[in-house]
Formats: structure tokens, sequence, C-alpha cells
């Protein structure tokens, strides 16, 4: 009988102990997922930021192979600023 209280005391520690450790993994498993969501903000706000940066690398190769004289600078500011607008529209849908 005594060896049977043993045991049974035996399995009662160990449950603990795996209880403990289970609640332990949890907690780090959400600290892990917070972190893996936080990245994933970050990758986002990136791509966004590459994206932009992207587009106006473009603009500015686009100016730079047009001449600056009178009119012709006029109407490249006008379509650059349209052009401008049209990629911080997308920004915008993009963010929503």
């Amino acid at each position: 009988m005594d060896n049977l209280a043993q045991r049974l005391s035996e399995i009662r520690r160990k449950v603990e102990v795996v209880l403990s450790e289970n609640r332990a993994l949890k907690e780090e498993n959400l600290l892990l997922a917070e972190r893996l969501q936080e990245a994933e903000k970050r990758v986002e706000l990136q791509k966004n930021t590459l994206s932009e940066l992207t587009e106006q690398n473009k603009l500015i190769k686009l100016a730079k192979n047009f001449p600056a004289t009178g009119t012709d600078s006029f109407e490249m500011k006008i379509k650059i600023n349209e052009l401008v607008r049209e990629i911080d529209r997308c920004i915008d849908l993009l963010n929503e």
C-alpha cells in the first residue's frame, strides 16, 4: 500500500511539472505571437515605403528625360503633380 501511495505521489508531482511547463509554453507562445505580429507590421510598412520610393524614383527618372525649357517644363511639372496625386491616392487605398 505504501508503494502505491508513493507511485500516486510521484504521478501527481509529474502532472504538476507538466502543467507548469504547459503554462510556461503558453506564455512563450503568446509572446512569440505578439513579436510575429509586430514583425509583420514592420514588413508591411517597409513594403509600402519601398513601393513609394520606387514610384518616386520612376518619377525622377521620367523628369530627367524631358527637357526643362519653357512650356515643356511647366507641362511636365503638371504631369508629375498628377502622378504624385495618383500615387498618394493608391497609398491611401493601401492603408485602409
